[in-house]
C-alpha cells in the first residue's frame, strides 16, 4: 500500500518540477505598441531578431509603447531619415507619423527619459 502512495507523491514532485521549467510560451518576447492619433493601438509581438523583420505602421502615430526583447531595437524609418526607439514609453515625432516603416533588427535601445 505504501509504494502507490509513494508514486503518487513522485507525479507530484515530476508535475511540479515541469511547471517551473521554461516553456517556449515563456522565453523572450519583444513588443511594441504603435498608438495612433484616434487612440487605436497595433501590437507587434517578435521572439528574437536575428533575421530583420519589417512592417508597415499604421497612419497617424502619437505615441509607442516599446518593449524590446534582448538584443534587439525597433527603427522606424519614412525613406530617408530612421529613429531607434527608445525602451519604454514615448512620442513619436511628426516626421514618422504617417507612412513609416518598422524596422525591428539586432542592435540596442537605450532606456526612454
Amino acid at each position: 500500500m505504501r509504494k502507490p502512495a509513494a508514486l503518487a507523491l513522485a507525479g507530484i514532485a515530476m508535475a511540479s518540477a515541469l511547471a517551473a521549467a521554461p516553456t517556449p510560451a515563456a522565453a523572450a518576447v519583444g513588443r511594441l505598441v504603435l498608438t495612433t492619433e484616434t487612440g487605436s493601438s497595433s501590437l507587434f509581438t517578435y521572439g528574437g531578431c536575428e533575421n530583420p523583420v519589417l512592417a508597415h505602421a499604421p497612419s497617424g502615430l502619437a505615441t509607442f509603447t516599446n518593449t524590446p526583447a534582448p538584443g534587439c531595437a525597433v527603427w522606424l524609418s519614412n525613406g530617408s531619415q530612421s529613429l531607434v526607439l527608445c525602451a519604454g514609453q514615448g512620442t513619436v515625432p511628426d516626421i514618422y507619423a504617417d507612412n513609416a516603416l518598422i524596422h525591428i533588427r539586432q542592435g540596442t535601445s537605450v532606456p526612454c527619459l
